[in-house]
C-alpha cells in the first residue's frame, strides 16, 4: 500500500467528498489570470471562471478544514478521498485556460492533502477538452503530485461522450497508471422535464451517470481497458436497475453491436460504485448485484444532497460483517493501493 494510504487513520474511508482548497480560491482572487476571480454576492463566495461568475456559491465546508473534520466526526468517517467540486471541470474553457485552471487546482489539492496525511488523500482534475494535455496532466498529478487519480464529468460536451475516439489515449493512460477515475455528473438538465422540483439533480444527475456508463459499455472502452478503475457515483445512477434492458438491447439491436464484442454484464462488472443511494435497502441490492468488493463508502460531502450519515446507512443495510468491512474501508484500500 502506498505511504499516503498507510498514513490514514483507521476506520471508515469516504471516497466521495468534494473540496475547493482555500489556496486555490486565493490564487483566483489574485487577479493574475484575466477572466478568473472570486466575487462576493450577498456575503457568499462565487468563483469567476472564463469571465463568468458561477451561480452556485462555494460552500463553507468546501475549504474549511475545521468544518470538514468536525463533520467527518459526526459522520463516523475516519478519512476522506477528496475530489474537486465537479463544477470546476469546465470543459468549455479554451485549452490554455483549461490547462492553467486544472494545474492550479491540482497543486492546491495536493498541498491540502499533504498537509493532512492522516485524514486526506485526493484526486485531481484534467482538461478533457484537450485530450493530449489531459493525458500529460494525469501522468503529472499521479507521479509527481501524489494524487491517486482524477474526477471527470459524464461527457466532454453534448457532442463528445466518454467513448469518443479522441479520449482513447486518456483511457489507455489511466489504465497504465492504475489511476482512480471518478465519473461525476454536473448539474445539467435545467429545462424541459427536469426544470421543476429540482429534478435536474434528483433525476438528471443519476441519469447522466447511467448514460455515461452505457457509452463506456457499448463503446467498448471497458473491454479494451479491463484494468480501468472507474467509480460511478451516486450508486451508479440507474445502471444496476437497467442492466437487463441493456443486455436485451445488445442481443437485438444492431446499434449496440458496433464497437463491443462481449457481454454487457462483463463490461458492467468492471465498474465500482459508491454508497450514495439514500436508501439502506437499495444499497443492499447494489451490494448484492455488484458485490461488496465493488462498492465503496461515499457521502457527497458537503452538499445538501449528501448522505449525512453514510456509515449509519451502511450499517442499516444489514450486510454480512465481511461485506460491511469491505464497503466501509477494505474495498477502497484494495482499489487505491
Amino acid at each position: 500500500m502506498p505511504d499516503r494510504l498507510a498514513k490514514l487513520r483507521p476506520g471508515p474511508l469516504d471516497i466521495h467528498a468534494h473540496i475547493v482548497p482555500r489556496a486555490f480560491m486565493d490564487r483566483l482572487a489574485s487577479g493574475d489570470r484575466p477572466g478568473f476571480g472570486v466575487e462576493l454576492q450577498d456575503g457568499r463566495r462565487h468563483l469567476v471562471i472564463g469571465g463568468k461568475a458561477m451561480k452556485a456559491p462555494v460552500l463553507p465546508g468546501m475549504d474549511s478544514m475545521e468544518i470538514r473534520f468536525r463533520t467527518m466526526e459526526e459522520m463516523g468517517v475516519a478519512a476522506q478521498l477528496v475530489s474537486p467540486w465537479i463544477a470546476l471541470a469546465n470543459y468549455a474553457l479554451p485549452e490554455a485556460d483549461g490547462v492553467w485552471f486544472a494545474e492550479e487546482l491540482n497543486r492546491a489539492i495536493a498541498d491540502a492533502v499533504r498537509a493532512e496525511p492522516d485524514r486526506l488523500v485526493g484526486i485531481g482534475s484534467v482538461p478533457l477538452q484537450a485530450p493530449g494535455k489531459a493525458v500529460e496532466m494525469m501522468r503529472w498529478l499521479v507521479r509527481d503530485l501524489g494524487l491517486l487519480g482524477v474526477e471527470i464529468n459524464t461527457s466532454v460536451s453534448d457532442k463528445v461522450f466518454l467513448d469518443d475516439p479522441s479520449l482513447e489515449p486518456f483511457w489507455a493512460e489511466a489504465e497504465a497508471l492504475g489511476a482512480f477515475v471518478s465519473i461525476h455528473p454536473s448539474l445539467g438538465g435545467s429545462s424541459g422535464h427536469f426544470a421543476r422540483y429540482y429534478l435536474n439533480n434528483l433525476i438528471h444527475n443519476p441519469l447522466e451517470t447511467t448514460v455515461a456508463a452505457a457509452h463506456l459499455i457499448f463503446g467498448g472502452v471497458m473491454e479494451r481497458h479491463p484494468g480501468l478503475k472507474i467509480l460511478l457515483v451516486h450508486g451508479g445512477g440507474f445502471l444496476q436497475f437497467d442492466i437487463g434492458r441493456l443486455r436485451r438491447g445488445r442481443l437485438v439491436r444492431p446499434e449496440t453491436q458496433v464497437a463491443m464484442q462481449g457481454s454487457v454484464e462483463d463490461s458492467a462488472a468492471r465498474f465500482y460504485y459508491d454508497t450514495v443511494t439514500h436508501s439502506a435497502s437499495l444499497l443492499r441490492y447494489l451490494v448484492g448485484e455488484a458485490g461488496a468488493a465493488r462498492v465503496l463508502l461515499g457521502s457527497d460531502y458537503p452538499f445538501d444532497m449528501a448522505d449525512p450519515l453514510p456509515v449509519a446507512t451502511v450499517k442499516e443495510a444489514a450486510l454480512s460483517s465481511a461485506d460491511e468491512a469491505l464497503v466501509l474501508r477494505g474495498s477502497a484500500e484494495k482499489l487505491l493501493s
